[in-house]
């Protein structure tokens, strides 16, 4: 940006469609560092910064998590009783203590109820094993999803965190 002209700096602040958010923020610093600035340029730094750390807030407490996608996947293919450790420490990651022991004693109540499936069902019907699996697998980790582990806003709200606008 610095070898720029302030006509062509202007140009990339006014051009949000053509240029990314990084790029007018860039712009409107150099700008500033120049001496040439208005009331619009120092509008825009703050609205751009704030909804750069906003997003940065919320790929942060997505980076805590082991993703929905990720724990399906280790649930299908590998079993079902897996992901009720990567459930609980998402939820304790995010300091939920009281849903830890749930979770986790839901995970060890299956294994029987598995186990008692399997000598009830005739050798032929064994195949609903992993129709079971499947429906353990959707069940549990959506309803423990909704439960006990909140999205970005509630967790902001429950920390006491001020959200920025």
């Amino acid at each position: 940006m610095a070898n720029k002209s302030d006509a062509e700096l202007v140009k990339v602040i006014n051009s949000p469609a053509t240029y990314a958010e990084e790029a007018q923020l860039a712009a409107a610093f150099e700008l500033k560092s120049r001496g040439t600035t208005s009331d619009a340029v120092d509008q825009l730094i703050a609205k751009l910064t704030d909804k750069l750390e906003a997003e940065q807030q919320v790929k942060e407490f997505e980076k805590k998590l082991t993703s929905k996608n990720t724990i399906y996947f280790l649930a299908f293919l590998v079993t079902p009783l897996v992901i009720g450790s990567f459930m609980a420490f998402n939820i304790w990651e995010l300091g939920n203590r009281k849903g830890i022991w749930t979770v986790l004693g839901l995970t060890v109540l299956y294994l029987p109820l598995l186990v008692i499936a399997l000598e009830l069902l005739p050798s032929d019907l064994s195949w609903m094993v992993g129709v079971i699996h499947l429906i353990y697998g959707v069940f549990f980790v959506e309803w423990t999803w909704k439960k006990y582990l909140p999205t970005f806003d509630e967790y902001q709200k429950e920390k006491g965190i001020s959200t920025q606008t």
